[in-house]
């Protein structure tokens, strides 16, 4: 297995090709902080060749982590849209991807929230401390929940435990966003069914998103829906910040959860002193 040094882990992220801004940021911060990176081209919901065929799994209802099932939505009854689809089709994909890579751990990420990755030797914990601190039966962590209000109340564990806890059991918190995920290889094969697989073979355009039947067919509540309630963590100190200025997904969201998320993340680098963190967030919001 590899080393999982921050700059050593492999590091997947996904971009569209139209978003050539992002693609510039995230390159010229993996290129900076000397990461073992690859970038997947993700699919495209505006190109109407790609097909997405949700099916609901009868055989699984889904872990029922806080918020991740379909009746604790707001409008249960709403339509997935199509940029949901293709987003959680890219996931299906990035994890086959992943599974090429020989390694203990493997961190994935989105392309909106990556200038700490241009100072990994700042951020208060490294990866490899992270791993080492997760539960046995840990597969995936989340480190870029995006709710303002869940960012708040984890700081504040992390300031109560004198800054020895980093971890909390995703069972026990509500918050959505797959910008940065810390994923173990064995959970790779809970997340990868076969259908996709075979069907990727025979036609790579047509996408069957198999999840379980009580959540939405959308990335971050597939995944942790379709992993069990003891094997994932969330990290009680925000190392990513997004850029909230747009979203492909949710338009609506960028103002009411993304630049709360960011104001607040920024205000506890500028509270903690990590002001490394701050200056290469400028950096990167300073890139055209």
């Amino acid at each position: 297995m590899m080393d999982i040094s921050n700059p050593s882990i492999p590091l997947i992220w996904m971009n569209l090709n139209r978003h050539v801004n992002r693609r510039a940021k995230m390159n010229w911060a993996l290129q900076k902080g000397n990461w073992n990176s690859q970038r997947f081209q993700a699919i495209d919901s505006e190109n109407l060749r790609e097909v997405f065929i949700p099916i609901p799994n009868l055989l699984n209802e889904g872990s029922p982590f806080p918020g991740v099932l379909r009746k604790d939505e707001i409008e249960p009854s709403r339509k997935t849209t199509r940029s949901e689809l293709a987003c959680f089709a890219s996931w299906q994909e990035i994890l086959i991807q992943a599974e090429k890579i020989r390694s203990s751990w493997i961190l994935l990420m989105e392309d909106d929230l990556g200038a700490s990755l241009g100072v990994p030797n700042e951020w208060p914990i490294q990866i490899s401390e992270l791993a080492a601190k997760a539960p046995k039966e840990t597969l995936a962590i989340q480190l870029a929940p995006i709710s303002a209000k869940i960012r708040i109340e984890l700081h504040k564990e992390w300031e109560e435990s004198k800054r020895k806890r980093w971890l909390v059991p995703k069972k026990n918190i509500r918050s959505h966003g797959n910008g940065a995920v810390l994923l173990h290889y064995k959970g790779l094969k809970r997340l990868i069914p076969l259908i996709t697989r075979v069907t990727r073979l025979l036609k790579r355009n047509y996408h069957p998103l198999l999840h379980p039947w009580r959540s939405r067919p959308v990335a971050d509540k597939w995944l942790y829906a379709q992993l069990p309630m003891n094997s994932c963590q969330v990290i009680t100190y925000p190392l990513f910040c997004l850029e909230a200025k747009d979203s492909s997904l949710h338009p609506n969201h960028v103002n009411a959860y993304h630049l709360p998320s960011r104001k607040i993340t920024l205000d506890i680098w500028s509270k903690d002193g990590y002001i490394e963190l701050i200056n290469a967030q400028k950096e990167w919001d300073d890139l055209k």
